[in-house]
């Protein structure tokens, strides 16, 4: 008998080619730009840590000490000789409305302005002003001085006798230690928010990536020469819903929080559209009260259990909301005199009543602030929540999304196509709308963090699939003993059942379940 040896040979595995959407990627890049620049976009208007002048190492016996080298101090830094001439600010020529950072001023400073300019034949011999701190949950941050010198120091040539000029001078505490550290902090924050953008988002697109690329996108594929194109999806949302990140982001904003005032005089009283501009890119930060407000409105009605009660809102229409109501609010604040004496007030009523004309008290300010920002998203979702109704949509749709996401894919071609097959996907959407508990986030949208693959057969679109995270589920979906077509989970679509007066139609849980795929994976159709 002859004997033969035969070599066991292993067929090369079959692999797909896969490529990253251009479009998609650089608008996913950008979001993650956008959403972690924040900490240190803040130097677009503060000075860095070796920039600009830190303040002296001096300690006063008593506010009159204070008030006097203070005064002094910031009398020989800003006058006619050190400040350009021109018109610098918007003010207001009769009594105070418009006056640059009127809404900080002390009551022994309003008190000084009105008895000058009410009294008819007062003309001014001599500078006269005063200082204050500026405290926040009584640490000082900053410190502010407002006084008048005879004559005209901003109109070339000088406007006739009998005027005078007002200067309002707002510095931050720049302590060496404490520029530093704010700096690192920020540098740290941003370093925190990649990792949390790569660990619960892009490493799971690059395992979507490389799954596809091994096995494909169903489990028996067709026959054909099949690529696909993968399109990334908007990760903002992601870190909005990050409790952690929210509140970094939240702590940012005021522990710069006289840099914030500056910001709000910029927009209420400068004339210099750079100045203006930088203004209102600073107050746009404050967008982050609002997503810090809503993570919080979420854990209360996850906590509740009242997820019904609050409709999602679009991340970017917030965004949008926030930057334009800002500045007009800001601006408001300081020409409407109901708003005026409200902010005054706030300031002046957490200080001692014998201390109220050296120092004010912001922590109430903040407060309120955060309440107004967060004001308009909320009354949105509530009403929006009440006047929901149940209409047909396509849940697998590229325009079942967040907006800036919707604009900005409208533009890629390739979504525009109709593939040969019916584009599928969404249910988990589906799902949250038969059962508002399984939403992750009741108040922020998160259809911006799907991707879209593209499946060619032959270089023909054939299939259009939406894959959504099952991480933005909370809780766990049923699931079925059949197995999925496809390499990741497939939702079958839910059906209504028995219509809650609460809950609405309840998802019926025998025709809702997750198909499961051969390996492991977070994306579901």
């Amino acid at each position: 008998m002859r004997r033969a040896k035969v070599a066991d040979a292993q067929a090369p595995k079959r692999t797909y080619g896969v490529r990253w959407h251009r479009l998609g990627f650089l608008v996913s890049f950008a979001s993650l730009c956008n959403v972690s620049s924040m900490p240190l976009a803040a130097y677009l208007s503060e000075p860095l840590p070796w920039q600009g002048a830190l303040s002296p190492p001096q300690t006063y016996a008593n506010y009159t000490e204070f008030n006097t080298a203070y005064l002094e101090r910031h009398q020989q830094r800003y006058s006619n000789a050190t400040l350009p001439t021109g018109t610098l600010y918007m003010c207001l020529s009769v009594y105070l409305l418009g006056l640059p950072g009127l809404i900080y001023y002390t009551k022994s400073q309003i008190d000084l302005l009105c008895r000058i300019l009410t009294a008819p034949n007062t003309t001014l011999q001599h500078p006269e002003g005063s200082c204050y701190q500026n405290h926040l949950c009584s640490f000082t941050f900053g410190r502010s001085c407002l006084w008048l010198e005879p004559g005209d120091a901003i109109s070339d040539p000088p406007a006739s006798s009998g005027v005078a000029t007002l200067y309002f001078v707002n510095e931050a505490a720049r302590h060496p230690l404490v520029v530093w550290l704010m700096l690192i902090y920020r540098i740290c924050t941003t370093l925190f928010v990649w990792y949390r953008l790569w660990a619960h988002y892009y490493r799971h697109c690059t395992q979507l990536e490389s799954l596809v690329r091994r096995c494909g996108h169903r489990n028996k594929m067709p026959s054909g020469s099949w690529s696909y194109e993968l399109v990334l999806g908007d990760p903002t949302a992601i870190v909005l819903l990050d409790p952690i990140v929210a509140t970094l982001y939240y702590l940012d904003i005021w522990l710069s929080c006289t840099s914030f005032g500056t910001a709000t005089m910029q927009v209420q009283a400068s004339a210099n559209v750079m100045s203006l501009l930088l203004g209102i890119t600073y107050l746009a930060r404050s967008v982050w009260f609002a997503y810090w407000g809503l993570c919080l409105v979420s854990y209360v009605l996850k906590r509740w259990r009242k997820e019904q009660c609050f409709s999602e809102v679009d991340p970017t229409l917030v965004a949008i909301a926030v930057t334009l109501s800002g500045p007009i609010m800001t601006y408001l604040n300081g020409h409407v005199t109901i708003f005026v004496r409200f902010y005054q007030w706030l300031f002046d009523c957490l200080v001692p009543t014998d201390r109220q004309n050296e120092e004010v008290e912001g922590a109430l300010v903040c407060f309120v602030f955060t309440l107004f920002t967060l004001n308009l998203p909320l009354v949105h979702g509530l009403v929006s929540a009440r006047r929901r109704r149940h209409r047909n949509i396509d849940y697998s749709a590229c325009t079942y999304n967040n907006f800036k996401s919707a604009v900005l894919l409208r533009l890629a071609a390739a979504l525009r196509l109709t593939p040969l097959y019916p584009p599928r996907g969404g249910s988990i959407y589906e799902a949250m709308e038969a059962n508002p508990r399984l939403k992750r986030s009741p108040t922020i949208s998160l259809r911006g963090t799907d991707c879209f693959l593209l499946c060619y057969c032959d270089g023909e679109l054939t299939e259009r699939l939406r894959l959504s995270l099952l991480t933005n589920v909370d809780g766990d979906l049923p699931r079925s003993t059949e197995p999925s077509e496809f390499v990741v989970y497939e939702l079958q679509s839910p059906s209504a059942g028995d219509c809650d007066a609460i809950l609405g139609p309840q998802m019926s849980t025998s025709n809702s379940a997750l198909r499961a795929p051969p390996d492991a994976s977070l994306w579901c159709i």
